[in-house]
């Protein structure tokens, strides 16, 4: 049974739009596609060339890791969740390479028939980028069908009447792109106006000063931005002024965008899998790197080509960002740190209590991890995996620095303060623990071949508190404890404490490598008092 005080640690956080949306939602009937009598008018695309992951061959689709045999398509399918249905529902499998039209039109014609009889496939999320995604497929063959045209208006029709202010974040910003790009195929006023608008909005609401996306994942940042440039680069060939107007502000914010994709990017094109973020769901940085450069290339704004610049030279993070990811670059080792806020107050489900957890990279090659993300379903793994214990960080007393809980709730959020931030060294506090009366703080010390991490735990009623700091190593490295040193491949970790010996334990733990795919990696537990300095060595 849920706890009120919880709820409302929860609740508490969301915006006065939410709560009204939250409660018109519930109260809304089952949705309804209302096919209209005439058929409207309408106008091909520009679209990229296909490069969706190949999730449909010979009649089996594949989501999630998941293999799923249907000669007849079962659009409510729910035998691995809901995210797996969702994903049935997208349609992305239209814009894979070498779908031809005839087998397209045919899993239309199978979704239309079943239409009535839909449940999760006619929800805001999934109508939004099925739309996208035939407007893209017809577009991509100048294959127009009256009755795939009816039921398209009709879908965007239905989106335009229930967008998910209730919700926010990045399912509201995917209805805009849904919406914005239905008007442009239906050349329709009213909802140019509103989706528009509602871009524009979320746009300024949700790219942050440093061009982050504020959710804090790179994977769902990688999605929107793929979304934002197709956006651009139907508008670039369009000729309806009221539509063209906006590309100046929509070529800013995509080239905001990229720069600090570029930022997070690893140099052998790794992104760390921080918060939620799965491997293999997105489109890399290189691929979103080069269609960028195709679609932006022309605009020839000063303010975009000083982006572009920035990404050009493969931009790096300097100082305490927005989102709080500050990357250290230096000729042997990338070291990427978290010392932001775990996401937005009103939407940080897919937030992880992740404080302080830092990814390392040495000689290009991934040494300490996040454990990344395997399930949206709500469980035991979900749990670990959004927890602070599945993190390089330090916990106290089993408990999470940030309150994860369900699926995709947080209650008290970890409040972070930057106390240093200089080309070597990077210091931040933050109260994570502040209900047992603790603080944590954790400097990183850099050098060209060393790196110093120190934590210190604080007590409000003074004396020493015990904590654990992980190291989560990657799957490839053999990793050895010899006294306080462990030795991970060309790296040397010593741990030190001035006040007690510190404890180094090595276990095991199940690395995410995509969606229900995991693989046993080592990871050391070190349990300390008050304070706790590892030392990084990288060796010939």
């Amino acid at each position: 049974m849920m706890r009120p005080g919880l709820v409302w640690r929860t609740i508490r956080h969301l915006t006065g739009r939410q709560l009204v949306y939250q409660l018109l939602n519930r109260l809304r009937p089952r949705p309804r596609l209302q096919l209209p009598q005439v058929v409207p008018d309408t106008r091909f695309l520009t679209i990229a060339p296909p490069d969706k992951p190949h999730s449909w061959e010979a009649s089996t689709f594949t989501f999630l890791n998941e293999p799923v045999p249907m000669p007849v398509v079962d659009w409510n399918y729910a035998g691995h969740g809901k995210l797996w249905t969702y994903n049935l529902n997208y349609f992305d499998f239209l814009n894979q390479p070498r779908m031809s039209l005839k087998e397209g039109l045919g899993l239309i014609g199978q979704f239309m028939a079943r239409s009535d009889t839909l449940r999760d496939g006619l929800e805001p999320y999934p109508t939004s980028l099925r739309l996208i995604n035939w407007i893209q497929f017809l577009s991509r063959h100048q294959h127009r069908d009256d009755a795939i045209n009816r039921h398209l208006y009709a879908q965007a029709q239905l989106l335009s009447r229930r967008l998910e202010y209730h919700l926010a974040g990045n399912h509201l910003l995917e209805n805009g792109f849904a919406l914005l790009t239905a008007a442009l195929y239906f050349r329709q006023d009213y909802w140019l106006g509103r989706a528009v608008a509602l871009v524009r909005t979320e746009l300024n609401r949700q790219i942050l000063d440093d061009g982050g996306h504020d959710e804090r994942s790179p994977m769902y940042h990688q999605l929107l931005l793929d979304r934002l440039l197709d956006v651009v680069l139907a508008l670039k060939h369009e000729t309806w002024p009221d539509a063209t107007s906006h590309l100046p502000f929509l070529g800013k914010q995509a080239s905001l965008m990229m720069a600090w994709l570029e930022g997070v990017t690893f140099r052998n094109g790794d992104v760390p899998m921080v918060n939620d973020a799965v491997w293999g769901v997105a489109p890399t940085t290189s691929q979103l790197r080069d269609k960028a450069r195709g679609i932006l290339m022309s605009l020839t704004d000063e303010t975009l080509r000083g982006q572009r610049r920035r990404y050009e030279r493969g931009a790096l993070l300097h100082g305490v960002t927005t989102t709080g990811y500050q990357m250290i670059r230096r000729p042997r080792y990338e070291l990427l740190a978290d010392v932001g806020a775990v996401g937005p107050d009103h939407q940080p489900g897919h937030a992880h209590a992740d404080t302080f957890s830092f990814v390392l990279y040495v000689d290009n090659q991934p040494v300490l991890v996040d454990s990344g993300t395997s399930t949206y379903q709500a469980g035991l793994r979900r749990m670990w995996e959004r927890g602070t214990a599945a993190h390089n960080t330090v916990d106290v007393m089993d408990i999470h620095s940030s309150e994860v809980w369900a699926g995709f709730r947080v209650g008290r959020r970890a409040r972070v303060a930057v106390t240093a931030s200089t080309s070597s060294t990077l210091a931040a506090t933050h109260d994570g623990y502040r209900r047992l009366g603790v603080t944590h703080a954790r400097t990183w010390e850099t050098g060209s071949t060393q790196i110093r991490v120190t934590d210190q735990l604080t007590t409000r009623q003074g004396g020493d508190k015990t904590g654990v700091a992980r190291l989560h190593f990657h799957s490839s490295l053999p990793v050895t404890i010899v006294g306080n040193c462990i030795r991970a491949g060309s790296v040397v970790i010593e741990c030190t404490s001035p006040v007690t010996t510190p404890v180094l334990y090595l276990t095991t733990y199940e690395l995410a490598e995509g969606f229900n795919r995991r693989r046993t990696a080592p990871c050391v537990a070190i349990t300390f008092a008050r304070t706790l300095e590892t030392c990084i060595t990288l060796t010939v």
